[in-house]
């Protein structure tokens, strides 16, 4: 009987033990036929990591919140001589990295950047002889400001169309920490006294202005673009708008620099607009199980 009874259970064990190594073969058999298809079989597999790296141009444009000058007309009080702002003029460069998480049609993308970001303005100033209108100095002051800054940007893209090609649209905020900044001073005037008149260009001037702001910039972004795949890696070109929401000059310092102050150069209180135009370049991180290596997209 016991002998029996032993017999028994192996019987039902080696059964179990078949019918176990069955499902599992079979369960195999149907991944690798999935893969090789090309069809994620998970929410996993719909997933994918990409490590890429990119590059642009930006335009720059100066919200003025208050302005400043170091002058005070002494005819009209009322003057404040404020500054001719040059919008979107003037390009500077941006180079950077991206890793990306990618889910169906939404993408997590983080974008860790150097970033150059330039404006221009200019001031005009005249001084004329109370005795004789035809003795004047006028006086132009043309001011280029470079901002270089290390930026951390998080967009969430979602893709309109899927495939080979896909245009998305993206929404982010970012952060970036100054890294430098210098602005260069350029002066031109027309001298006309005594009859004669005379045009004349100072040499330009660079002056370091780290202390003229401060050391953190934030604000929000919207974008568009469109990505192409080529092999296994996505090529990207996009356009972002960003806005920034934080004064970035430093108040306290607004009169540190006796060289730009003693000029009627004085830092407004100011935000930056962006445009931004890149390019980049993605590179998968994960493979279906196909004998051509098919990433997963």
């Amino acid at each position: 009987m016991q002998k029996q009874l032993f017999n028994t259970c192996i019987f039902i064990f080696s059964l179990c033990a078949w019918t176990y190594s069955y499902q599992a073969h079979a369960q195999v058999h149907r991944k690798k036929s999935a893969h090789a298809s090309g069809l994620p079989t998970n929410n996993f597999e719909k997933t994918q990591f990409y490590i890429g790296i990119r590059g642009g141009l930006n335009l720059t444009k100066v919200r003025i919140i208050n302005s400043y000058s170091s002058f005070v007309s002494p005819t009209d009080p009322a003057e404040d001589y404020k500054k001719t702002y040059t919008d979107y003029t003037t390009p500077a460069g941006s180079f950077g990295l991206e890793f990306s998480f990618s889910y169906q049609k939404f993408t997590a993308s983080f974008q860790p950047n150097y970033r150059r970001q330039t404006y221009s303005y200019s001031n005009t100033y005249e001084w004329h002889d109370a005795n004789n209108v035809q003795n004047y100095l006028q006086l132009t002051y043309n001011q280029k400001t470079q901002l270089d800054y290390i930026e951390f940007p998080l967009f969430i893209r979602y893709d309109i169309i899927s495939g080979a090609f896909k245009p998305f649209v993206q929404a982010g905020f970012y952060y970036a920490i100054l890294n430098s900044a210098t602005k260069q001073l350029n002066i031109e005037g027309v001298d006309h006294s005594g009859g004669t008149s005379r045009s004349f260009t100072e040499p330009v001037t660079i002056i370091g202005a780290d202390d003229l702001f401060i050391n953190s910039s934030i604000g929000a972004a919207l974008g568009l673009g469109t990505s192409y795949k080529v092999g296994n890696i996505r090529l990207i070109l996009d356009a972002t708008y960003r806005m920034g929401l934080n004064n970035i000059s430093n108040v306290q310092n607004r009169y540190i620099s006796n060289s730009l102050s003693g000029a009627g150069d004085v830092s407004d209180d100011l935000k930056l607009n962006n445009i931004t135009f890149s390019f980049g370049c993605l590179f998968p991180m994960k493979f279906l199980i196909s004998p051509s290596h098919k990433a997963v997209d």
